[in-house]
Formats: C-alpha cells, sequence, structure tokens
C-alpha cells in the first residue's frame, strides 16, 4: 500500500501552522486557511507570483474541496498536538497559533517552508481586502475558465 505524501493530513498541517505563524496575533477560520493555503500554492493563476509553488497543475482548481476535509482533519491534529488554538466566535471556530506552535515553524529551515512564507506574505495581501465570498467567486471563475479551455 503506497502512502500519500502530496496534499496528506501532515503536509498540509505543516502549511496550515505555517500560514498561522505569519500572523501570530491573528485568528483564521478553517475556511480562510484552505483559502489562503490554495492562493498560496497556486499564486501564479492569481496574479501574485511569477511561479506556482506546486508547479503548473490543470487539475489545480479541483483541488480545493477535497483540500477541505484534508485541513479539517489537520487542524484538528494541530489542536490537540498544542501548535494551535481554538476558540470559539459567531462565525465558527476560529485558530491561531500557540507558542510551541511558533518555535516549531522557527525550526523549520527548509528552502520549501521559506519559499512557502514568501508566497503566503504575498497572498495575505492578496487576501486582506476581499471577503471569503469574492475568493471563492474568483476560484470558481478561474475553474470555469480552465474546463472551457
Amino acid at each position: 500500500m503506497m502512502t500519500k505524501i502530496i496534499n496528506s493530513v501532515f503536509e498540509i498541517s505543516i502549511r496550515l501552522l505555517l500560514m498561522l505563524s505569519i500572523d501570530k496575533n491573528r485568528t483564521r477560520t478553517i475556511d480562510n486557511l484552505v483559502l489562503a493555503d490554495f492562493i498560496t500554492n497556486y499564486s501564479k493563476e492569481f496574479g501574485i507570483a511569477e511561479s506556482n509553488l506546486h508547479g503548473n497543475n490543470e487539475f489545480s482548481f479541483t483541488e480545493i474541496a477535497s483540500r477541505r476535509a484534508i485541513a479539517g482533519e489537520a487542524i484538528r491534529s494541530l489542536v490537540l498536538d498544542g501548535l494551535v488554538t481554538a476558540c470559539s466566535s459567531e462565525d465558527g471556530f476560529r485558530y491561531e497559533i500557540s507558542a510551541i506552535g511558533i518555535d516549531f515553524c522557527e525550526s523549520l529551515t527548509s528552502d520549501y517552508a521559506q519559499e512557502y512564507l514568501s508566497y503566503a506574505r504575498n497572498t495575505n495581501e492578496y487576501m486582506s481586502e476581499k471577503t471569503e465570498a469574492e475568493l471563492l467567486a474568483i476560484i470558481s471563475k478561474k475553474a470555469a475558465a480552465l474546463e472551457k479551455e
């Protein structure tokens, strides 16, 4: 039996933790984190980088639905491990990186982790003036355009 490495719970949990590490005092919903991670991985498609962190992929926009389910499992794991804290809010649970999570992220020195953080900062700027609904609409429009090609 082969073990899935790409977009596994482990890989997504590391990326979500890195995303949370950028804004140490900011809480985010799971949907916001999934959108941020997706946009970070495919930054070129959103005009915020010259390349996609995960390369060019004609099926990239089909990944978002499956990522949401995996991200839920990943965030639960991060909370159970004490790397992330959860708090209830009007719009559901919100997540924030813990001191242990910050220490863990600071120990990640690979080229990929540093590149992800760089792309994620650009993503945060891109997302800062858009609602989740606007971002979903952009993604849907781009997915529909790819289907027509």
